[in-house]
């Protein structure tokens, strides 16, 4: 046997020597022949027709039964590592399932494994549990692999099980943000779930944890890591109290763990331990990082103990923690992780054995700190929490940490380690531990810290406010010299004296209080870009006005002023930074809330933020601080709310402030009486619904904004029914003219209010069908409310002009009512009788089926002629001349299928009104192209089970959607298609007749081999019934592939010589002499077929002229290909000045090219299309708006070209409704131009892209005398 297989480039050959191959398979081959398998896998990798012939083997093994098939098992798996793949045709989980250590080991030990979320990779899901029992067997034997072998496969184990987990947490592929929820955790609402997890999750999630830990599973840290995140924080409010308990060993086995892994522990290398010389002060950058960084604001670590404590005790807690303790002590000090020391450290700081053992303990921190090089400043900021709660035990520790601070990291030396708050909040700890050293060197300590940059004041001030200094200052007998000390730092500059004021406070006496007011005014007003405004320095002041307001008015009513201009100033400034660099705010309102009592001062507070009250949800936050206010209370806030609604109906822009108002009503109508507002609102809004809805029709989203906007209002209402009213009137008493006051055409007309019903009808059940709801409306209003609504509909539609599912919608709309006014029932019976027997039969059912018994008259005979056994359906239905109405049931199903606008739910819903709808759905299925506008998302595999549209067979496919049905079914697939795209390349051997396939769509690339064109040619052998193919290359061609190419249409005109009738082939340019008789060949063999059959063949010869950069094309050598070609592409045509001449395209018929920045459609270009030897009837135009703002002379002129018929604009992003209107208006002056399509494609230059549509409102185009068939295609009659 041949070590290697021959070159993949004859599909006969090839797919001989594999097959050849497989058949001999056994257990004695060697490493080189069992390696050419994996020249196999790669190659059907890229093919899953030739791959399904490697699935099937799965099928076909015993678990642990060491044949030669198992053998099979084990060699594929070692070379095909597409898991994805494996888990989609539920074969991961059958080899999981087997239990069979061999394949297990196997299939673990390829890197590829699983990733994203699962849900979106099929729909069905692995258990937990079978991941364990997975482990014991992979645990169980290690002797079948190396050792570096068998750390990889438990480590892919692990990380799968961890994506597992994940998609247990996460379902619906959600996640969320982990440093917000550690901030805050408790007694949140959006981290419960729908359903509790299950005892069992849980403790298989914990098991899976345990044994990553445990067996010491290489890289698993960072799932470990997420592990403790999950399971400490995001756990335990999803489980009941009995679970929790249940839970207890678990959990207790955690904790040092936890310890390991929680956020403490995530800490990054924030510095050096020599210090590095930072960027001066000054520049906007430094200038803004200095703001994040000096925010003074403690970010406290979140505590993941604190559910443990809360349902097993503090006590059993600490007890193993101190089990954690002394196994830490007894481990080699180079064994220690001193990072989870400080950790526990951290969060047994009030534990009693704590405090027995102080000494033993900062001996280990100094340990610690003295040898670390990364983590010193976490290090140090936790043995600062100690320091405020028990103080220095040992002078030696306070002499350490000094020397540490001064001479390693250098803090007070100018311009060093400036970006590192925790330490200078330490040394400020540590001198506060010590007041006899801090007086003693009070003058140094001063003089070093204003040796700083002016904002390392703030950490003097906290100094100088600590309790033992204060005191020390106060009673030391030079206190007065202490005190001129500080005095003289604070006289350099009102921002000296601003960041000290706290301590001027408290060192002064009140009546002194306003000899400081010129200062902080100073300060406030200052221009230094480097002062930090941050809530501390607000806080301060904020704190002083609240003293001296009552005793000095005046002077505290200007403080008062200048202080919330700058505040507003500081928080406008802090949103705009927000979402681009910045995460968190410098100020919050939160912090002058306590100081503002007065109405005045609200007042001054509201009339300063109007900008930032702009955004509802801060408009909310501030009214609630201020609703319970005696001065204030709910007037104040409804007041304001009156205005800004008087105030945004004026507005230009009403969608948006419509969205805003509503917002705040919204977020106020909990805590105070908004009925008044809201039905002012409402009132108004009802006003504008129509025009909102019916200019909106074809944008869902603002339909759905609608919707949910019109609930709410609704739902605040004390009223409702009064409301409900007034929207159902904005439903029927739309206005239906277009802006320039012309009749909307009825079609129009109809598919507006179609869509204004649907939005309506979302709102409607949300009021009266939704259970969740809790909306009491009286039985009479509800009568009244529904009797207008159907009166309205019945008496302006005919229900026979309106699509089933608005029908329906209406006919639910009479069921609350229990009497009908004569009038309405005479003119809905009239209406029923003109529908056809199908249509009359489906509402009956419907009727029936939803119990809507005031509308049962319809259903009899003598007053409709008609009537309807619904327990009969079937037996009617084939009894009475099957085939025809059979036939009729096809035709219209087949008929809605096919409508682009059809929805898979309405698909649905279509198949179950009977079997016989099922049958004719699933007939549409196999006969018709179908065409969806929501694609199956990629998750579901398609299946030709019974209760499959599938089941019968399928029309089209792209040869690369194969993929989508279990390799059992796909070759039945693939040979009973009618329509085949093969856009992808293709390695499999066409075998039998393709008895179906009429249509047929190649597509070669740069990524195809020779061998996909071996396929094509052996796949021509075996079609016989081709009516319709097109053939592209969009790469370079050579004689090889040539050749193959005249093989190829040589066997299809001799194989469907009496079928075909359309044929298009387009090929790249080639200059090549040789080559060129080639192509001309296969042209020759078109011509002589099209002449063979003039009539009932038509072909189409595409050639695509693309300049190279480093050569010029010369079009005069390829005469013989340009005198052929029916369709021109040409790609960077600005090459071609000087060779576009008419006479060598005179077949031309079409041509597609690319207009941008540097393509430009120059006057040469405008006469070779409008020269009269071209007669042109298509034109394509890729291009960007961008470049060309407006529809130029030139194009003008283009659009002029006579007998043009087609014009198809692509742009490669979303133009202006402006750009519309000047392509509609030059279009509409040749008579001749009767089909527009504009669409939205890729960037990338290829006219095979494909084509997205472009949302735009039709009612708002100037379209002349075109119409719109969708948002796409307009049409000329």
């Amino acid at each position: 046997m041949n070590s290697q297989l021959p070159p993949p480039n004859d599909i006969i050959i090839y797919s001989r020597a594999v097959n050849e191959y497989i058949e001999k398979i056994k257990v004695t081959f060697t490493q080189s022949e069992r390696d050419r398998l994996s020249t196999i896998v790669y190659v059907a990798m890229h093919d899953y027709m030739f791959l399904s012939k490697l699935l099937k083997w799965f099928d076909e093994y015993q678990p642990n039964c060491h044949n030669e098939q198992h053998y099979k098992i084990v060699m594929l798996l070692n070379y095909y590592n597409d898991t994805i793949t494996l888990y989609r045709k539920s074969i991961y989980r059958k080899l999981l399932e087997s239990k069979d250590p061999t394949i297990i080991n196997a299939l673990f030990r390829q890197d590829q494994t699983l990733y994203g979320n699962l849900n979106e990779q099929s729909e069905y899901s692995l258990p937990l549990s079978l991941f364990l029992d997975v482990f014991s067997i992979i645990d169980k034997t290690p002797s079948i692999l190396m050792a570096s072998m068998y750390a990889n496969v438990k480590n892919n184990w692990h990380f799968m099980a961890f994506i597992i987990i994940n998609q247990i947490y996460f379902p619906d592929g959600s996640s969320v943000n982990r440093q917000e929820v550690e901030k805050n955790f408790i007694n949140r609402d959006d981290l419960i779930r729908k359903e509790k997890f299950s005892l069992q999750t849980i403790r298989e999630v914990i098991q899976v944890f345990l044994k990553g830990e445990k067996h010491v599973i290489l890289n698993h840290s960072k799932n470990s890591d997420m592990l403790v995140f999950y399971l400490c924080i995001l756990t335990f409010q999803n489980l009941t109290n009995e679970d929790i308990l249940e839970l207890k060993d678990e959990y207790i086995q955690l904790i040092p763990f936890i310890y390991q892994y929680s956020s403490s522990s995530r800490i990054p290398y924030l510095t050096n331990i020599r210090g590095v010389e930072n960027n001066i002060f000054g520049t906007k950058v430094s200038k803004d990082r200095d703001r994040r960084f000096y925010s003074r604001a403690q970010s406290q670590q979140p505590n993941y103990l604190h559910y443990l404590i809360q349902y097993y005790g503090i006590e059993i807690i600490e007890k193993e923690s101190l089990n954690f303790y002394l196994s830490w002590k007894s481990k080699p000090k180079e064994q220690r992780n001193d990072i989870t020391l400080f950790t526990f450290a951290e969060y047994m700081i009030d534990s009693s054995f704590i405090k027995d053992h102080l000494q033993e303990l900062y001996d280990y921190f100094w340990d610690a700190i003295d040898s670390t090089k990364n983590n010193y400043v976490y290090f140090l900021s936790v043995w600062g929490l100690y320091i405020e709660r028990y103080g220095i035990v040992q002078p030696k520790h306070f002499n350490n940490l000094i020397e540490f601070l001064s001479n390693k990291c250098k803090i007070m030396t100018k311009n060093l380690n400036n970006k590192n708050p925790k330490l200078y909040e330490f040394h400020t700890t540590l001198l506060a531990s010590n007041p006899e050293y801090t007086i003693s060197n009070f003058k140094d300590i001063v003089t070093k810290n204003t040796k700083k940059h002016c904002n390392f004041i703030i950490y003097l001030n906290q100094l100088l406010l600590k309790p033992s200094i204060f005191h020390s200052i106060k009673t030391n007998k030079n206190s007065t010299k202490l005190y001129n000390d500080i005095k003289r730092v604070g006289s350099k500059s009102p921002e000296h004296f601003c960041y000290l004021l706290e301590f001027f406070m408290a060192f002064e006496k009140v009546s002194m209080y306003s000899k400081m007011i010129p200062q902080i005014i100073g300060a406030i007003n200052s221009n230094k870009k480097w002062l930090i405004r941050d809530e501390n320095f607000f806080n301060s002041i904020l704190r002083f006005y609240n003293i001296i307001k009552q005793k000095n008015p005046k002077e505290a009513k200007q403080l008062f002023e200048i202080t919330i201009r700058s505040f507003i100033k500081t928080l406008e400034s802090d949103n705009k930074r927000i979402g681009f660099y910045y995460k968190s705010l410098m100020v919050k309102f939160d912090i002058i809330y306590p100081y503002l009592s007065d109405i005045k001062e609200i007042k001054y507070l509201f009339k300063q933020t109007k900008e930032l009250l702009n955004d509802s949800d801060q408009f909310i936050e501030i009214s609630k601080h201020f609703i319970n206010l005696d001065q204030i209370g709910e007037k104040f806030i409804q007041e304001n709310l009156d205005s800004m609604i008087d105030m945004e109906f004026k507005s230009t822009n009403k969608n948006q402030n419509l969205y805003k108002v509503l917002g705040i009503l919204d977020g106020l109508s909990r805590f105070i009486n908004l009925e008044t507002q809201i039905t002012k609102l409402m009132n108004r809004y009802f006003q504008m619904v129509p025009n909102l809805i019916v200019h909106t029709n074809t944008n869902y989203i603002l339909n759905s904004k609608a919707c949910q906007m019109t609930f709410k209002l609704l739902r605040y209402l004390l009223d409702i029914s009064n409301g409900y009213e007034r929207f159902a009137e904005s439903l029927l008493f739309v206005d239906y003219t277009t802006d320039d006051t012309n009749t909307i055409p009825f079609t129009k007309k109809k598919l507006i209010f179609e869509d204004n019903l649907k939005v309506f009808d979302s709102v409607h059940q949300l009021i009266f069908n939704n259970k969740n709801n809790h909306i009491d409306i009286p039985q009479q209003d509800i009568i009244r409310i529904h009797n207008q609504l159907v009166s309205g509909i019945i008496n302006q539609w005919n229900l026979v002009e309106l699509s089933i599912h608005s029908i329906y919608m209406t006919i639910m709309y009479f069921k609350p009512l229990i009497s009908l006014d004569s009038s309405l029932q005479d003119n809905l019976l009239k209406q029923f009788k003109s529908f056809d027997v199908i249509s009359k039969r489906s509402i009956l059912r419907y009727i029936k089926e939803n119990d809507i018994r005031i509308l049962e008259y319809l259903n009899d005979f003598t007053l409709t002629g008609f009537t309807f056994n619904h327990n009969k359906i079937e037996q009617n239905l084939y009894n009475q001349t099957p085939y025809f109405q059979n036939l009729i049931i096809q035709k219209f199903v087949g008929y809605i299928i096919r409508d682009k606008s059809t929805k898979p739910s309405d698909i649905l819903s279509l198949s179950l009104v009977s079997k016989l709808f099922f049958r004719s759905v699933c007939l549409t299925f196999q006969h018709c192209k179908i065409q969806l506008n929501q694609g199956l998302p990629d998750k579901y595999q398609i299946s030709r089970r019974k209760w499959s549209f599938m089941s019968l067979g399928c029309y089209h496919l792209n040869y690369k959607d194969l993929e989508r049905f279990h390799y059992q079914d796909v070759e039945y697939i693939f040979y009973q298609l009618s329509s085949l795209t093969i856009h992808k390349p293709m390695i499999y051997l066409v075998n039998r007749e393709m008895s179906n396939l009429t249509h047929l769509d190649i597509e070669i690339h740069m990524n195809f081999t020779d061998m996909t064109l071996s396929c094509i040619l052996q796949m021509m052998n075996h079609c016989f019934k081709l009516e319709s193919v097109k053939f592209s290359f969009i790469y370079e061609l050579n004689s090889n592939r040539i050749s193959q190419i005249d093989a190829i249409f040589q066997k299809l005109f001799l194989n469907n010589s009496s079928t075909l009738d359309k044929l298009y082939f387009g090929y790249p340019a080639i200059y090549n002499t040789e080559l060129i008789e080639s192509i001309e060949s296969i042209i020759d063999h078109i011509k002589n077929h099209q002449t063979s059959h003039p009539i009932t063949f038509k072909y189409q010869i595409a050639l695509t002229l693309k300049a190279n950069f480093d050569s010029l094309p010369n079009l005069d050598r390829i005469v013989s290909l340009t005198s052929s070609c029916t369709h021109l592409i040409l790609v960077n045509f600005d090459r071609f000045q000087g060779q576009l001449k008419p006479n060598l395209f005179l077949k031309l018929q079409s041509i597609s090219l690319q207009v941008n920045a540097v393509c430009h459609l120059i006057r040469e270009f405008i006469d070779f299309i409008m020269s009269p030897e071209i007669e042109l009837e298509s034109l394509t135009i890729f291009g960007d708006y961008q470049t060309h703002q407006n529809i130029d002379v030139i194009q003008i002129d283009l659009f002029k070209k006579p007998n043009l018929k087609k014009v198809k604009y692509i742009f490669s992003s979303q133009p202006p409704k402006q750009y519309f209107d000047s392509i509609l208006s030059v279009v509409n002056q040749n008579q001749s131009i009767k089909s527009l399509k504009i669409f939205k494609g890729d960037k990338n230059y290829n006219y095979n892209c494909i084509y997205i549509d472009i949302p735009i409102d039709m009612h708002q185009l100037n379209l002349g005398e075109f119409h719109s068939i969708n948002t796409n295609h307009f049409i000329k009659y």
